[in-house]
């Protein structure tokens, strides 16, 4: 009896196959020929969408990859991100302006789940999505909007979310800014906006007013600075006030800080469609907690950006680096080299055997006249010993591979928290330089993590200027990562 019914089942299904089959065949037919009723036709739902990039490298032609305590350091001048949320806002554009559409992408760096995907633009390169609107959240035919999105990694700036509490139909008028906790550090974190305009259905925009409005594209860009030094050859010795002293710790200063990164400014003042607006300072909010001091200071008035503990590239002799081979430097001849994996877990990044590497993300800070005609240094590379006695240093040099900008662009809030926007001539000189939004400042050169090929640390005990390189914007070549 079950083997009869399991027939009749297995015939029932065969000529439910069959009839769907031939259905499909006469609907064929009848299309071909125009003959018979045929099947209703289906409209097909419409659809408006654009494309969301956040872009890894920047507006120069070098790009870099990063550390940070929730993200990734910054290991080189290679492009990359790993931040883990994308969120953005789509704003009718008028007065008021008002919120139409609200969207979040989570997991945005997961390769495993597919919520973006890389892609290559010439130079550019990041990682991208559709998005795609339907029904009751169509833009309107005729009508301009604008997008504004921030990209980050939910772990950072003290918990940082964007928009709080912002719903659709709500105005808009606020900018987002992120502020780094007393306890923690910078880090990487994007952010931009876009004009919609919607013609024939579609969601066009366009790169500057003088060029013709091509399918939607909305693109992201790092908001935060970076530097790193990759050092080799290192005196174990300084004599210091008469005094042969061991060297224990290499050390970057820097004498401006600031807390917060406001993520606007991307507008240029010229071009109401261009919103790739470069050589930005967008930090505000100056620190006065000192933690470090300029080589000759009695009082702090400098601070920390890496420390290199040499002791863990070099282990062997407690708190202080061993000389494996005696020959007074630290570097590949010593045995005992490691990498310090506290910093730089296993896997994480190659280096040249024998150097030490450090780096930190940074909030763009604008330095001024006065700072030039006091003579203060952006940066000052710093060896100490155990007891934290500078024994050297070096004011660092900038050396771009660009000519110094003409003009810079500063953003502020006011006191009811609108944006600001000034450009101004640029002060700065070779020593006092400002630190620029998507620039990466770098000390030696290093083109890919996970390769040392090519790379280039910089020989302390051959160097008596010791030159930070930036990359404006880093940009799309092999140099070096952020972790």
């Amino acid at each position: 009896m079950r083997e009869s019914m399991n027939k009749r089942n297995y015939l029932n299904k065969k000529g439910k196959s069959l009839w769907l089959f031939l259905a499909s065949l006469s609907l064929l037919a009848s299309c071909d020929n125009n003959e018979g009723p045929g099947m209703p036709d289906i409209p097909m739902e419409k659809t408006q969408s654009f494309v969301l990039r956040v872009e890894s490298v920047g507006e120069a032609s070098y790009p870099v990859e990063t550390r940070a305590n929730a993200g990734r350091p910054l290991f080189s001048t290679a492009s990359k991100q790993a931040i883990d949320r994308v969120e953005f806002l789509i704003i009718k554009y008028g007065s008021p302006a008002v919120v139409v559409y609200r969207g979040r992408i989570d997991r945005w760096s997961d390769t495993d789940n597919q919520t973006s995907a890389t892609y290559t633009d010439g130079i550019d390169l990041g990682r991208q999505a559709e998005i795609v609107l339907k029904g009751d959240d169509l833009l309107e035919e005729g009508e301009t909007y604008w997008v504004y999105g921030v990209g980050y990694h939910t772990d950072s700036y003290g918990g940082y979310e964007p928009f709080p509490g912002v719903k659709v139909g709500d105005s808009f008028a606020r900018t987002e800014s992120v502020t780094v906790p007393s306890d923690e550090a910078a880090d990487e974190i994007f952010a931009g906006a876009e004009l919609l305009h919607v013609v024939d259905g579609k969601i066009m925009t366009a790169p500057d007013s003088y060029s013709e409005l091509t399918d939607g594209t909305v693109i992201l860009r790092r908001q935060v600075g970076g530097t790193f030094g990759y050092f080799t050859h290192i005196p174990t010795t300084v004599t210091k006030d008469g005094v042969n002293r061991r060297v224990a710790t290499l050390r970057l200063v820097t004498t401006r800080r600031n807390k917060t990164a406001i993520l606007a400014g991307f507008r240029s003042m010229e071009d109401p469609e261009n919103f790739a607006q470069e050589n930005v300072i967008n930090g505000t909010t100056p620190r006065t907690d000192y933690d470090a001091c300029l080589d000759g200071s009695t009082v702090n008035d400098a601070f920390v950006v890496y420390d290199i503990l040499l002791a863990k590239w070099f282990p062997g002799d407690g708190d202080l680096p061993l000389d494996a081979n005696g020959d007074g430097f630290l570097d590949r001849e010593d045995e005992n080299w490691q990498m310090d994996t506290s910093r730089y877990p296993d896997n994480t990044i190659k280096l040249r055997r024998g150097s030490v590497f450090g780096d930190s993300f940074l909030i763009a800070s604008a330095m001024y006249d006065a700072d030039i005609q006091g003579g203060l240094p952006t940066f000052q590379m710093q060896m100490l010993d155990i007891d934290g006695r500078i024994l050297r240093s070096w004011n660092v040099l900038l050396r771009e591979r660009l000519a110094f900008q003409e003009t810079r662009t500063l953003v502020s809030l006011d006191a009811n928290g609108a944006v600001v926007i000034t450009t101004e001539p640029n002060p700065e000189t070779e020593y006092c330089y400002s630190l620029v939004r998507n620039h990466l400042y770098a000390m030696g050169s290093k083109a890919n993590d996970f390769s040392n090929g090519g790379d280039a640390p910089v020989d302390l005990a051959a160097t008596d200027t010791l030159v930070v390189d930036v990359q404006n914007e880093w940009g799309g070549g092999d140099l070096i990562y952020f972790n």
